[in-house]
């Protein structure tokens, strides 16, 4: 009796070698068109084309699997040994809420394992849960003898702050006259801090190697162009921390630009990033994303994130209303002038002037100022439905921080009610003092503030914000909260106060920035689906008109 045995389809066909040698596993086989594109198809993948054969980084393994291939010994061994790594990672996630950790929460303390582990990896807890506190623990208990933070201006003082509190370190902030830095580059505190922008003018001061570096807020180097960031890559170091409360803003090639400085060998280049991961238009613009689950796979264990509702349970929850106005005719005939003036504008626009879609927003500032301040834009006899609003609020509310995009509107605020104000023209060496004199103050106190106090500061001396004004970025809007939502807050709820004026612009930026938070979060959640708002000329309109609906 013949026995016949099934034989193997295409798919299952291949000639592929797996073996491993000095940190890749190496693809070898005879050149055939299947296996090579199977190859090709590998989200990480690189060619020797002085040794003639394929070559893939040990971290990206788990990419190897679809592959019909044989695997040598060794290759399994390694394989076996970075599957290991990676679970191990995932097991220092894990939180022994028993534990007694002194100053560290016990999620803290996973927080400094963790990176201890991964080495080079992106913290993104939440903001307010101490990203610091465990990135300096984790560079300190590892003994380094070279560590560079890197940050922005306004947070040198918090991360001095910080060292001396914790662990009564005096680190080295490089700042003062370009002769005084190149000297203080040269110094041998083990400690330096730094912002962004001295990367590029002190370029040709600034060590090439270092132990350890920690990019906080790395948002700052989101842009593969930016200087800033091509320069920040070029640092060498063991240990690369890049911390942020929104790791993930608008869309995933700036997180490409994070993950590229952190770990450059579990992410393709840019090139093949946007082919495989981002769906483009016409004219290449990303209109939307794809294979997520494999970027996530590939990524994910360099990434820790945890929320607030999960480990700091003792924080007060946020209490999010919403305060819809209305109108009087005065204001509304001012505001639809306004936008008449837009409209016309808009329409000797064809959509594809280059940086159109900038053009557009700065012609919409003054829409945006409007409803705060009618006066900012010219119209010093209608008055301000938000600062009526504003007023009758503070008599019910003890102490308020209150965020606006515009300077001149937070002046205002300040001026109006005696209180404190935090914008750009404010010295960096004067905003950490305002906070705590606001934070140590009596009821009946407002604290007014642009953008500029939503890095690093900790306003944990009111349970009320407002936002006065929208911003269309999700990350921003989130910093401006977590600014009085974070460890340290004793009051018993913290409130989120969001007034907006129906019919105009202020609706349609709450739901763009409604829409972005929900992107943003679904990737670092592993949520199903990502997109990116693209405004059309229509939009725009709507926009204006506050008829613009959440897509």
């Amino acid at each position: 009796m013949v026995t016949k045995t099934k034989s193997k389809t295409a798919s299952e066909i291949s000639d592929i070698v797996i073996d491993y040698s000095n940190g890749e596993f190496i693809l070898w086989f005879p050149f055939n068109k299947t296996d090579l594109e199977r190859v090709r198809n590998l989200p990480i993948r690189d060619w020797d084309k002085y040794k003639k054969h394929w070559k893939v980084p040990q971290l990206a393994a788990r990419s190897l699997d679809s592959l019909p291939a044989r695997w040598t010994d060794t290759a399994k061994k390694y394989r076996l040994a970075i599957e290991n790594l990676l679970i191990n990672l995932a097991d220092d996630r894990e939180i022994d809420e028993s534990s007694d950790e002194g100053k560290l929460r016990p999620y803290q303390k996973t927080g400094v394992n963790y990176l201890t582990h991964a080495k080079k990896a992106i913290l993104g807890d939440e903001m307010g849960l101490g990203k610091t506190i465990q990135s300096l623990t984790a560079i300190i208990n590892a003994g380094l003898a070279k560590n560079l933070i890197v940050c922005p201006a306004t947070l040198k003082g918090n991360w001095e702050r910080q060292f001396l509190e914790h662990f009564d370190i005096q680190p080295l902030i490089i700042s003062g006259t370009p002769e005084k830095r190149k000297e203080q580059w040269k110094d041998d505190n083990p400690y330096k801090i730094a912002n962004y922008d001295l990367l590029v003018r002190d370029w040709d001061h600034i060590p090439r190697e270092w132990d350890s570096i920690v990019a906080d807020e790395c948002v700052y180097i989101k842009n593969h162009q930016a200087k800033r960031t091509k320069n920040l890559k070029k640092l060498k170091a063991d240990y690369r921390f890049a911390l942020s409360g929104f790791a993930m803003e608008n869309n995933l090639q700036e997180f490409h630009s994070i993950m590229e400085w952190v770990r450059p060998e579990v992410i393709p280049n840019l090139f093949r990033f946007r082919q495989r991961y981002c769906k483009l238009d016409w004219a290449g613009q990303i209109v939307g994303y794809k294979n997520k689950s494999e970027l996530q796979s590939l990524t994910g264990p360099f990434i820790l994130r945890r929320k607030k509702s999960e480990v700091a349970k003792d924080l007060p929850p946020k209490i999010y209303s919403d305060f819809p106005l209305s109108m009087n005719r005065d204001t509304e005939a001012a505001y639809e002038y306004l936008s008449e003036e837009f409209y016309a504008w808009l329409k000797t626009m064809s959509g594809k002037e280059k940086n159109y879609h900038v053009s557009v927003l700065e012609k919409i500032l003054r829409l945006r100022q409007f409803v705060e301040f009618p006066e900012l834009v010219g119209f010093d006899s209608v008055s301000s439905i938000k600062m009526k609003w504003l007023e009758e609020t503070y008599e019910n509310v003890d102490k308020l921080v209150i965020f606006t995009y515009f300077k001149e509107s937070a002046k205002k605020i300040a001026e109006h009610f005696g209180g404190y104000l935090l914008s750009g023209d404010v010295p960096q060496k004067d905003r950490l003092p305002i906070v705590q004199a606001f934070n140590s103050s009596s009821k009946k106190t407002v604290l007014a503030s642009t953008d500029a106090g939503k890095f690093g500061l900790d306003i944990t001396g009111a349970d009320t914000l407002v936002h006065f004004g929208y911003f269309y970025n999700p990350a921003t809007m989130v910093q401006r909260e977590d600014r009085i939502h974070r460890i340290g807050q004793t009051a018993d709820s913290c409130h989120i106060l969001r007034p907006y004026i129906n019919n105009t612009i202020d609706v349609g930026i709450r739901n763009i920035y409604m829409d972005r938070l929900e992107e943003a979060y679904s990737f670092m959640d592993g949520q199903q689906e990502i997109s990116k708002t693209r405004l059309t000329k229509k939009d725009f309109i709507n926009l204006v008109q506050g008829k613009y609906e959440r897509k």
